[in-house]
Parts: C-alpha cells; structure tokens; sequence
C-alpha cells in the first residue's frame, strides 16, 4: 500500500510545506505540483470545488510526488467522507472549536475502532495502490486528521481538542482567528499582543501533546516565522494568489517598460 510521506516526516519532527488550491481545475492543480511542493490541499470550503472537480484533481495529483489533502466545506459526516473517498492522503477539518467538535471528526474520518467511517467506494485502493481490506487496515495509520482552530473558544479548547484520539494535530485559521476577536487580518499579525499570544498558545500545546500545528502563511516571511514559533505543517499562499500577483507584477512591469 502506497505510505504516507508527509505523515512519516511529520513523525519525525520536520517540517513540511505546501500549499492551497482554490482553482476547480486538475490541469492547475497539477502545474502547481510541478513546483515541488511537499502537500497541497484542495479546498472544498472556500474554493468552492465541487466532488468531481475535487476527484480529478486528486487524481491528478497522485500522478506527482506531491500529497494529496481535501479540506471538507464542513464538520459533518455528508462533507468528511466523501472527501476521503476521493483518495486523499489527509485532511483539514473546519468548524472544531471544542473536544466534542474534534471527536465528531474522528467519528467521520478514521474507521473503526477509532470511529465510525464506512468501507467501500473504488477510488481509495486505487489511489492507495492497494486492494479494498488493506486499506482498510492501514488507512488510519497513514491518513493525516488535522482540524482547524480558528475561534478564540477553539484556542480556549485547544488542549482538550489535541487531546481526543485519531486527531493528528491542528492547523490554526489565521484570518478567523482575527476575525473571531473583532480584529483584522493582517494587520494584527507581529502588531497585537493578544492575537500573537493565542497563536503562540496553539503551537506551545500542540508541542506539548506531541502533535502537529499547522498554520497558511501569506508569505515566505511569515512561513518563517511561525517555524520558529514550533508550526511544522506550513502552507504558504494559494493558486489563486499566485496568479493574481504574477499577473499584476507582468502587467506593472509591461507598463513600466513602455513609458
């Protein structure tokens, strides 16, 4: 059965870096997988992507080095599953802001004895380039469960959210987490004592129970800096900004030349 790269490093305790995918198209996602990263994830909450779409491009994936991740448009059964039915080899989880919410993933997204996920579809063992019961077998081991904190209450949670088992670790939603205080992003980032405390409180707990923190920086800067803070599951940017900003830099350039 084809292993887990991203889980086996993040294991190890290095770090990983990738990115978002915001575009419904699998020719995009896999020219962004040419770049080399280590994991990119393929947003079915604010792509918005549709499941076929989302299959493709997983399919496509699979055919890089890249890893594959979905982040479900939920926290609930009908959006988790399917998600991982698609043969993804992780996911990011929205909406958990308490214990409660992060066993309710479990429940959706590891098979028994740790949840309640159901067998079956055709697109896992071959993703996995096993056979159905041996994915079965092994899929709890080599899936990445992260989920999101991104409240304050969620922060408050942490430690209890870390603490439920088949949770992996979490990936703190920097923007909602602005928003959740009334602040905005990213103007509080290195500028509000507050924001920065909490931030610093997620991947100090997650260090401590021995999981993974996970954060999207807007940059490289930034990336760099929340490595220092202990964030070892890093994702920088977007296809969506990535086009946007080498467009606006081409277009400045152009105009600037022919002055």
């Amino acid at each position: 059965m084809r292993e887990n790269p991203v889980k086996r490093r993040l294991a190890a305790g290095e770090t990983v870096i990738g990115s978002w995918l915001s575009f419904s198209d699998a020719l995009a996602a896999e020219a962004m997988a040419s770049a080399g990263w280590d994991w990119l994830l393929v947003d079915m909450e604010h792509g918005p992507i549709p499941l076929g779409d989302a299959a493709a491009i997983v399919t496509a994936l699979r055919a890089t080095d890249v890893v594959p991740f979905v982040r479900p448009a939920w926290n609930a059964s009908s959006q988790i599953q399917p998600a991982l039915d698609l043969g993804c080899s992780g996911i990011i989880v929205p909406v958990v802001n308490d214990a409660a919410d992060a066993r309710k993933v479990v429940q959706d997204a590891r098979f028994p004895p740790l949840g309640e996920r159901s067998r079956g579809g055709i697109r896992t063992p071959l993703a996995f380039r096993t056979d159905a019961m041996t994915y079965f077998e092994r899929a709890n081991d080599e899936i990445v469960v992260l989920v999101q904190v991104e409240t304050a209450t969620a922060v408050r949670n942490v430690r209890e959210i870390l603490a439920v088992e088949g949770i992996d670790g979490v990936f703190l939603g920097p923007n909602d987490l602005a928003a959740s205080i009334g602040k905005r992003w990213p103007d509080v980032w290195e500028h509000d004592d507050g924001y920065m405390a909490m931030v610093r409180t997620v991947a100090d707990e997650a260090r401590s129970a021995g999981k993974v923190a996970g954060f999207l920086a807007r940059d490289a800067a930034m990336a760099k800096r929340v490595a220092e803070l202990g964030f070892r599951f890093i994702g920088v940017s977007g296809d969506g900004n990535f086009v946007i900003g080498a467009a606006k830099r081409a277009l400045d350039d152009t105009r600037a030349a022919l002055k």
